[in-house]
């Protein structure tokens, strides 16, 4: 059967994406069930806790260090600004592509890179 427009095309992958993802997260519990019975498995999961709340135990230790504080809000503030940045950029180059049409762009120093465009769905909004 051929789709005759996109919307029909969407219509249709729509349901066989769900089931796709229902057959993921069966297959996931499948195999967490494998490796739950397995010993050794078993035997570093209880490591791996023993190590994360050493790991937690430390962590607080260095929240109460001054330099740490002061370096990790810096960190922060620069996630946070490189964040701000790639929005904005993306906005541009949405609205370059819809002016152009190109899905390539040469940056200001003459490399040419190419526009990677994304579209997902998002949840279901109310009527």
């Amino acid at each position: 059967m051929e789709d005759k427009t996109p919307i029909d095309a969407i219509h249709r992958l729509m349901p066989e994406i769900e089931e796709s993802r229902e057959k993921i997260r069966k297959i996931r519990e499948q195999l967490k069930d494998v490796m739950e019975q397995n010993d050794e498995y078993r035997k570093l999961e209880e490591e791996i806790k023993e190590l994360s709340t050493k790991r937690a135990e430390a962590k607080k230790l260095l929240m109460a260090d001054k330099d740490f504080q002061t370096i990790n809000a810096d960190l922060d503030d620069e996630k946070m600004k490189q964040k701000d940045l790639q929005e904005i950029l993306s906005h541009y180059l949405v609205s370059y592509y819809n002016e152009t049409q190109k899905t390539e762009i040469t940056d200001a120093a003459g490399e040419t890179k190419q526009l990677l465009l994304s579209a997902k769905l998002g949840k279901a909004v109310a009527d």
